[in-house]
C-alpha cells in the first residue's frame, strides 16, 4: 500500500515529488480532463502525461484509471493531489478571511457578510460542497456554509453549528432519477434505498431549469425554487434538513457566524 504524506514537498512512499511532478497531478485533479489540465498549466498534454508517468514511478503503482471523461486520478492520486492542495494551505499566508458557499446558500451567506464584512474585505468561494470541503480540509477556507448536513457529520475534528433549514423535495416522475449537482442529493436518495425504491440514476445535472424539465425523476431544495419563481410542490412526502455552517477558528469567524445565526439581525 502506497504511503502518502505532505513535508515540505509531497512525498510518497518517502520519494519526493518534483514541484512539476506534484502540480501535474493536481491540476488533472482540479480540471478533471488531461487536456484541461495542460492547458490550466500552460504545457503540452503529452508533457503532462510524462510529469504524471514519473509520479507512477515513484509511487510504484498506478495513479490514474480511465473514466467516462477518459483518463482521471484514482485513489492514489486524488491522495497525492489533496495532500499538494494541503501544502498549499499551510505554506499560504492568507491576509484575509476566506469563507465559501454554493448557489443554494449564497443568498444566505452574503446576508451575513453584509453584517459581518461591510468592507467588502472577506475572500468569497461559490461551489459546490465537495469542492469547497476539499479546500477547508487543505486550510484553504475558514467557514463553509454546507448544502449537505452529512458533510458536517463525517468531519471530525471540525466546529460546525445549524444556521438555518429547509426542506428536500421529492419529483417522482419513473426510475430513471438526475442527480442536481447541489443541495442534499444523499439525503434524498438514502430515503429511496432505505424504503427499498427502484430507481437508476441516469445524469446529473447543474442548471435547475434544465433539470426541472428534463422529465427525470429528481431532489430539489424547497428555497431554491421560491427564490428561483418555482411554485415547490413534491411527489412524496418532504425531507427536512438542516444548514450546517463548518468552521475552523480564526479572526473574523465569530462574526461571520453571528450574522449567520437565524436571530440575527442585519
Amino acid at each position: 500500500m502506497a504511503r502518502v504524506q505532505a513535508s515540505l514537498t509531497v512525498q510518497v512512499n518517502g520519494r519526493t515529488l518534483t514541484d512539476k511532478q506534484s502540480k501535474a497531478v493536481l491540476a488533472l485533479y482540479l480540471n478533471g480532463t488531461q487536456r484541461a489540465a495542460a492547458r490550466a498549466l500552460g504545457i503540452s498534454a503529452p508533457v503532462l502525461c510524462r510529469h504524471l508517468r514519473q509520479v507512477e514511478v515513484k509511487a510504484g503503482a498506478p495513479i490514474m484509471e480511465c473514466g467516462a471523461r477518459g483518463t482521471v486520478l484514482n485513489e492514489l492520486g486524488e491522495s497525492i493531489a489533496k495532500e499538494q492542495l494541503a501544502l498549499q494551505g499551510k505554506l499560504r499566508e492568507r491576509q484575509q478571511l476566506a469563507v465559501a458557499c454554493t448557489p443554494l446558500t449564497e443568498e444566505l451567506l452574503m446576508q451575513a457578510l453584509n453584517a459581518a464584512d461591510p468592507k467588502g474585505e472577506i475572500d468569497v468561494v461559490i461551489s459546490d460542497d465537495r469542492h469547497n470541503i476539499t479546500d477547508f480540509q487543505a486550510g484553504l477556507l475558514d467557514l463553509v456554509l454546507l448544502d449537505d448536513p452529512l458533510f458536517a457529520y463525517e468531519s471530525e475534528g471540525y466546529s460546525w453549528e445549524e444556521v438555518g433549514n429547509d426542506r428536500l423535495l421529492h419529483m417522482r416522475k419513473g426510475d430513471d432519477y438526475a442527480v442536481y449537482r447541489f443541495g442534499p442529493q444523499r439525503l434524498g436518495f438514502l430515503s429511496l434505498d432505505a424504503e427499498k425504491t427502484p430507481y437508476r440514476v441516469v445524469r446529473t445535472y447543474s442548471s435547475l431549469g434544465a433539470l426541472i424539465r428534463s422529465g427525470h425523476s429528481h431532489f430539489v431544495s424547497e428555497g431554491l425554487l421560491v427564490r428561483k419563481g418555482y411554485r415547490p410542490r413534491g411527489d412524496e412526502p418532504a425531507i427536512p434538513y438542516a444548514i450546517l455552517c463548518l468552521y475552523r477558528q480564526a479572526p473574523g469567524v465569530e462574526e461571520v457566524l453571528r450574522a449567520l445565526r437565524p436571530n440575527a439581525v442585519h
